[in-house]
């Protein structure tokens, strides 16, 4: 089996070509991405029609570097939602033109599915390998720049949410801290770097912290912007403190998110945690989280598949095609920015 991996959902172009064979083996024969971050740095956010445009010029560029190797392929995964609409339905209409060109059905997929399931391969380029394996129940943390969102799994098929942000996502909070620091976008990995020079001196609150499962950093951000105007207005808004405030907000928001997943380790007796999204890639959450829970328990994906990426879209398709066969192909579809998942 042959499958093509599209993704539009905001910022960065994806296409991925991904070969799985009759013993369950996975190959990635291709993946190619497109950022955008330097398009929407000057803005300090993603701009929906810049990322459209983008989409539509980065798309065609991508398939002519897959387009030998994604010959007589068997099905195209796409993310469908959730997503910005205008960078959605770029990807919608490559989509359907190519499906119909190459003569073989859609598979739409959800963006989380591709973000939950990232972590079972390796960035390998075509060499056969096979999935993790991870024990159940487990616990799947999405975290991106749109969502926070914790799942209670009892196979890769079947899932409940337990509880998500009621306002703000963790990465959307990093990235409008970053920008009350004077930081440039995308600003997870600066508040990261700054955060490992500074020390964490500020207190900073909790929110929800004990009304089960529910996250919500709006609070949080809002008083990081209190302390930063109290800088500004004693003339303290220097490098150091710009660091010991990177450093005190990404240790809250991460004692955050280990008190969460401890109470949910502890009520539901998960054997195993699964984080995905474009936060994923933080590598200080990742040694703060093996070290509380332990290595063998925690799994993330490696840093270049943690981003929005066509591989992740395709591998979401397998698991989709697995689960539901021909329920799960299409000669159309529509579009769903909010999609649940």
């Amino acid at each position: 089996m042959k499958i093509i991996g599209v993704e539009t959902t905001c910022d960065e172009t994806g296409i991925a070509v991904l070969e799985v064979d009759q013993k369950e083996r996975f190959r990635i024969l291709a993946n190619e991405i497109a950022s955008q971050y330097k398009v929407h740095q000057p803005f300090g956010g993603v701009v929906p029609i810049l990322a459209a445009r983008e989409h539509k010029k980065n798309l065609p560029i991508l398939w002519s570097k897959v387009e030998s190797i994604a010959k007589n392929a068997d099905f195209i995964a796409f993310s469908y939602g959730a997503g910005l609409a205008p960078a959605l339905i770029q990807g919608k209409e490559f989509v359907l033109k190519l499906a119909k060109k190459l003569k073989i059905k859609i598979v739409p997929v959800n963006h989380l599915a591709g973000h939950f399931y990232s972590f079972l391969l390796k960035n390998k380029l075509k060499k056969w390998q096979k999935l993790k394996e991870i024990e159940f129940p487990c616990l799947g943390l999405i975290i991106s720049g749109g969502h926070t969102i914790l799942y209670l799994f009892s196979d890769y098929y079947h899932k409940k949410k337990l509880g998500e942000t009621l306002d703000d996502a963790l990465g959307e909070a990093f990235d409008k801290v970053a920008r009350m620091l004077g930081l440039s976008y995308p600003g997870g990995p600066w508040i990261e770097k700054l955060a490992k020079r500074g020390k964490p001196l500020f207190s900073l609150p909790k929110p929800v912290l004990n009304q089960g499962y529910k996250f919500s950093f709006a609070g949080l951000k809002t008083a990081v912007l209190e302390i930063v105007e109290d800088l500004k207005t004693f003339g303290k808004l220097n490098e150091d403190n710009i660091k010991n405030l990177a450093s005190s907000f990404q240790k809250t928001c991460f004692e955050i998110i280990i008190q969460k997943l401890d109470k949910a380790m502890k009520e539901y007796q998960a054997k195993s945690i699964v984080v995905g999204g474009g936060v994923a890639a933080n590598r200080t959450l990742k040694n703060w989280l093996e070290n509380y829970f332990g290595k063998k328990i925690v799994y993330f994906p490696e840093k270049i598949l943690a981003t929005d990426n066509g591989l992740n879209i395709a591998l979401a398709g397998y698991f989709k095609i697995k689960k539901l066969g021909k329920k799960a192909l299409v000669k159309n579809f529509d579009i769903h920015p909010r999609l649940p998942w």
